[in-house]
């Protein structure tokens, strides 16, 4: 399925332009914590960065997609490559998480392109910066409901904001 996420709303795709609005966040988009609603307003899911003192990293980052009641749907963690961490200068370019009893994998190609893939290597979505039209394409498999897709925005643009200031050349390919 193809999708369009532009200034904060979900448009599903129909003939390369966009057609229904599925999923918004609330405004204002700057706390951490955002709010992702239905198009006729109601709350679908938070997304949220929460910190777990005493994990494998120091004051490691748990991002998490709950529903109104609080229940969480997805969470996932950065993966740090060996040794390394943030302290010391290193870009996280992937975030691995657990949806309905299924790992994946975030990963960051690059401050314009995430794939997520399932276990087996299947890529089940991409979100590609749209430079000329602005705004976000993301081609993804039905698993993820729109409301889903747009946590999993939010935890690219969280996993983003991670490396901001880490590389000097802005670029982190695999």
């Amino acid at each position: 399925m193809k999708y369009l996420i532009k200034a904060g709303k979900l448009y599903m795709l129909d003939n390369e332009r966009p057609s229904t609005k599925l999923a918004c966040l609330k405004m204002p988009y700057y706390p951490t914590r955002k709010t992702i609603l239905s198009p006729d307003g109601r709350i679908k899911l938070y997304a949220d960065i929460k910190t777990c003192e005493g994990g494998e990293h120091s004051q490691e980052q748990i991002y998490i997609l709950s529903d109104s009641l609080n229940q969480t749907i997805l969470s996932g963690n950065p993966v740090f490559p060996e040794n390394l961490s943030l302290l010391n200068g290193q870009p996280v370019d992937q975030i691995k998480f657990t949806m309905d009893h299924k790992v994946y994998d975030l990963f960051m190609r690059s401050s314009q392109e995430y794939c997520i893939m399932d276990e087996e290597s299947w890529v089940a979505a991409r979100l590609v910066h749209n430079i000329k039209g602005g705004g976000w394409n993301v081609e993804a498999d039905p698993v993820f409901s729109p409301f889903i897709l747009m946590g999993l925005f939010i935890f690219c643009r969280y996993l983003d904001r991670e490396n901001e200031f880490v590389s000097e050349t802005g670029d982190l390919h695999r």
